[in-house]
């Protein structure tokens, strides 16, 4: 029993030993290497963070999935920032950090920071650029009663998450005349009412930016078809008469 008991203690041991080991192999640092991710808007900066540690030599570099390009390099004695960020990076020295301005969507990528080619101390930020959204523009088929209404809503640049509808601030109704349709961006009203006329706002929104805007939407009923009826043959009428008078002042 006692020759069993040592066994199983160097055996637990030898695990332990070997887990150990395993865990400094070469490329194990690589799987623990810190990563965030950020979403800016074009137009804007972004503060990429240094090291709270003293250094000897720190090196920061963009990549994406076609190229790779050097950002700067500094140390105690010296630093250098490569000629196609020079003009918009604005570095501190002190621990490394860095403000990269006027951001566009080609700056999309990862960011990898390097300090004293030591792998615990590298990092890598990713950052997505994103179109802030413009103002939408609604256009309306039909004002009918009775009839189908749609009203679209689009924006002319940028890319939305969500597209949210609501009437006079409140949620559309719960009514199954109601329905949404192309990524929630068209509004469908079938059989329309008087009672559907309304403030209609839509409202996009992505990671970097909020817009929306309203539509006034009136529903005309049958009296508007009624005087419409009778507005046409008037019109008309008054048309010819026109017409007959001129033919008949030619002839004089």
């Amino acid at each position: 029993m006692r020759f069993r008991g040592r066994v199983s203690t160097q055996m637990t041991i030898f695990i332990l030993f070997f887990l150990h080991l395993s865990q400094l192999q070469p490329g194990s640092f690589s799987a623990r290497v810190p990563r965030n991710s950020w979403v800016a808007a074009t137009g804007s900066s972004i503060l990429f963070p240094g090291t709270d540690k003293e250094f000897d030599g720190l090196h920061w570099e963009f990549s994406n999935p076609s190229r790779t390009l050097p950002i700067l390099n500094c140390g105690k004695s010296y630093q250098e920032i490569y000629d196609q960020y020079k003009t918009r990076v604005e570095l501190n020295k002190s621990n490394g950090s860095f403000l990269l301005k006027d951001l566009h969507k080609a700056d999309s990528g990862e960011y990898k920071i390097t300090v004293d080619l030591d792998p615990s101390r590298t990092r890598i930020l990713t950052l997505t650029v994103l179109d802030p959204l413009s103002t939408p523009h609604i256009s309306r088929n039909g004002s009918l009663e009775s009839h189908t209404i749609t009203l679209i809503c689009e924006v002319q640049s940028g890319i939305a998450n969500s597209v949210r509808w609501t009437r006079g601030g409140l949620a559309l109704p719960d009514d199954e005349r109601y329905w949404l349709s192309e990524g929630n961006s068209t509004l469908t009203i079938s059989d329309a009412q008087e009672s559907d006329s309304g403030y209609y706002t839509c409202t996009f929104s992505n990671l970097v930016s909020q817009s929306n805007n309203s539509y006034q939407l009136t529903i005309k009923g049958p009296e508007f078809r009624t005087h419409l009826g009778l507005i046409l043959p008037f019109g008309l009428c008054v048309s010819m008469f026109l017409l007959v008078l001129y033919d008949c002042q030619r002839l004089l």
